[in-house]
């Protein structure tokens, strides 16, 4: 397993008042993805996969190769439908159950392409590669949601703010 420690998630990155900490608008996936990354490769064990899912609570992770390319992802859902489906694990590596299919997206894809692509896949993440197609980080679900909550708060905040006092005009 390998982590790819830089900033960690969408909240990390926004201030206040749900914009991002120079005070534009999120628009973009590098603006509320997750950069802290942890991998495996392909030749890590089954057993090696619920471990990982399990300490760190999250439900996907990508797998690289030996030149940290992006070779496939594990969701929670591929982990559950190897158990229903296979007797014995024992032996079972990852490059046995990831998705190959990749879609992936790069920092600079707007939220609302990123957002379309997940929802007409049905898929709940989407690693995030720059242009050389090294790995950036990884957007969920939850990446969303989080940045959905930070901004809805702010809108919030604001609607709930004393309207500056209106003085009528006198007549002369």
């Amino acid at each position: 397993m390998k982590a790819n420690k830089k900033n960690n998630t969408a909240e990390g990155n926004l201030n206040s008042n749900g914009l991002k900490t120079g005070g534009e608008p999120l628009t973009t996936v590098g603006d509320v993805m997750t950069r802290h990354v942890i991998t495996m490769s392909p030749h890590h064990s089954f057993s090696e996969a619920i471990t990982l899912t399990a300490t760190h609570s999250f439900r996907h992770f990508l797998v690289v190769d030996k030149a940290n390319r992006l070779v496939g992802v594990v969701s929670d859902r591929d982990i559950l439908r190897m158990l229903a489906r296979t007797p014995n694990l024992h032996g079972t590596s990852v490059s046995q159950f990831m998705s190959r299919d990749l879609i992936t997206v790069t920092p600079n894809t707007r939220l609302s392409h990123a957002v379309g692509k997940m929802l007409s896949k049905r898929i709940n993440c989407l690693p995030v590669v720059d242009d050389t197609k090294n790995l950036c980080g990884i957007i969920t679900s939850t990446d969303f949601l989080k940045a959905f909550r930070s901004m809805q708060e702010s809108a919030e905040n604001q609607a709930e703010s004393p309207k500056s006092p209106h003085k009528p005009h006198s007549k002369i």
